[in-house]
């Protein structure tokens, strides 16, 4: 009797377990060595710094040698895993605790989980930070295969997500490899035509930054592109994964009687993250860049530089709509837009890293130059290397 239409070749049979295995092997292959590289420098150069500008003698007490990975907002996730948001009125002063209700809770809920098996906040922190990046490189291979079917091209751009100059924060107690993990691989399931398990995926990715909004039109976009304009049953769980940010709404009316309090802190003092067009934010920075003294003009420079390249990448997506996917571009668009769109760019570089599609267009872009590709990832690796250190001496670098 012959198959039914939709008939699918059993996923239990020997030989296609096999295949299965050593797919999943090779593209572990693809995203060790830049995670094993990553890592090296984003734990050992931190840690070297503090030994050496430690004035004690001997070895550092390992709290020492911790602290420079949970500074600045890492400081804010750890106070999240340890003792959850603070109850009550929001007090929008400066530096007052209802500015932990900027951050969202998706990764300190998982630092606080491993915190039961591993001994301390920050260290387990840096573990939930480093198997999410480990994650993310793997979904990032698949994403470019499934695109460009170029292993060279899949191993390059896992190197440059891993050395990426700003990848110490995917190190440190930071939201940034946890959303990284969630966003590839909604939008590696998106390029499948798997609308379940991408929705699922960015709720995820919504749980953990406000940045995961950006995955709700490019898989409206890519949904409808597959469909022809046909809208089918998966638009519905599309939609429904915008129920993860509205349990954080519901969360903090329950909590504060505030349903919109991350709104309000972010615009309160603590934060100060008004509305604005990106060009006015963009003049206000370079302004901070001409005008700034010592580490806040190199700060405001690096938001600048990052800024525009992140413009170009998506210019460059969209100009090719032929070989690029028109949800990758919206996905980057929707990213650089909702990063820039303030009085001033703040945290731009950390934002840039986690648009995925910007390692689909190095790639492209490089593919007639390989030689032009161990060049970019040594400097990015060096300048990874010196943000490292500055992160470890409590300079504020994103």
């Amino acid at each position: 009797m012959a198959p039914p239409p939709n008939h699918v070749p059993a996923a239990s049979s020997p030989t296609s377990r096999w295949a299965s295995v050593r797919r999943r092997a090779g593209v572990l292959r693809i995203a060790l060595p830049p995670f094993t590289a990553s890592k090296l420098i984003g734990v050992l150069v931190p840690m070297l710094t503090v030994w050496v500008r430690g004035t004690g003698a001997g070895l550092p007490v390992p709290s020492t040698l911790l602290q420079p990975f949970a500074l600045w907002d890492g400081a804010a996730f750890t106070e999240i895993a340890q003792q959850g948001y603070p109850s009550g009125p929001v007090n929008l002063a400066a530096g007052a605790p209802g500015h932990l209700w900027a951050y969202f809770p998706g990764y300190p809920l998982l630092v606080h989980l491993l915190g039961y098996i591993v001994p301390g906040t920050i260290a387990a922190g840096i573990v939930v930070s480093a198997a999410a990046e480990l994650i993310a490189l793997v979904f990032l291979a698949k994403l470019i295969l499934l695109e460009r079917g170029d292993e060279t091209s899949a191993r390059f751009a896992c190197w440059a997500l891993a050395v990426f100059p700003y990848a110490v924060y995917l190190t440190a107690v930071y939201s940034e490899s946890t959303f990284l993990a969630a966003a590839t691989a909604s939008l590696y399931y998106m390029r499948r035509g798997r609308d379940g398990r991408a929705s699922i995926a960015a709720a995820i990715a919504m749980l953990v930054r406000i940045t995961g909004v950006a995955l709700i039109p490019a898989l409206i976009v890519d949904h409808l592109v597959r469909r022809r304009g046909r809208p089918g049953r998966g638009l519905i769980a599309i939609l429904s994964s915008l129920l993860a940010p509205l349990l954080l709404v519901a969360y903090a009316w329950l909590s504060t009687g505030d349903p919109l309090a991350y709104l309000h802190v972010e615009r309160s003092a603590s934060f100060n993250r008004l509305f604005a067009w990106p060009w006015d934010g963009a003049r206000a920075t370079f302004a901070s860049f001409v005008g700034g003294t010592g580490g806040n003009s190199f700060v405001f420079g690096m938001e600048m530089l990052f800024g525009v390249a992140g413009l170009v990448a998506v210019i460059w997506l969209a100009w090719h709509w032929r070989t690029v996917a028109p949800a990758l571009t919206v996905f980057a668009a929707v990213a650089w837009l909702m990063s820039t769109s303030l009085i001033y760019w703040l945290s731009v570089p950390r934002y840039m890293m986690t648009v995925v599609p910007i390692y689909l267009a190095l790639a492209d872009v490089t593919l007639r130059h390989p030689r032009s590709r161990p060049v970019l990832i040594a400097v990015s690796a060096g300048w990874m290397g010196f943000l490292a250190t500055l992160m470890a001496t409590g300079q504020f670098v994103a």
